[in-house]
């Protein structure tokens, strides 16, 4: 497993158990997330920024971040 891998699988185990959190919280009455939208926007105007800067799309630099590589043929 590559260095890249391992860290999407610890970033998406840390999600279900923020997830998982957030439901209790939830049932005591808490917003675990309360603020949190403007984080949440700026982070997607960064990964924006730079798809754009390297001249892909967000998805493609997503799937490049994980060592997948995309292969265009030019007609």
């Amino acid at each position: 497993m590559s260095l890249a891998e391992l860290n999407q699988v610890l970033d998406s185990s840390r999600k279900v158990k923020h997830e998982q959190n957030k439901f209790l919280a939830a049932l005591k009455g808490i917003d675990l997330d309360k603020g949190k939208n403007q984080t949440d926007a700026f982070e997607e105007v960064k990964k924006r920024a730079a798809a754009k800067l390297r001249g892909v799309s967000e998805e493609e630099l997503d799937l490049s971040e994980v060592g997948i590589s995309i292969e265009t043929e030019d007609e």
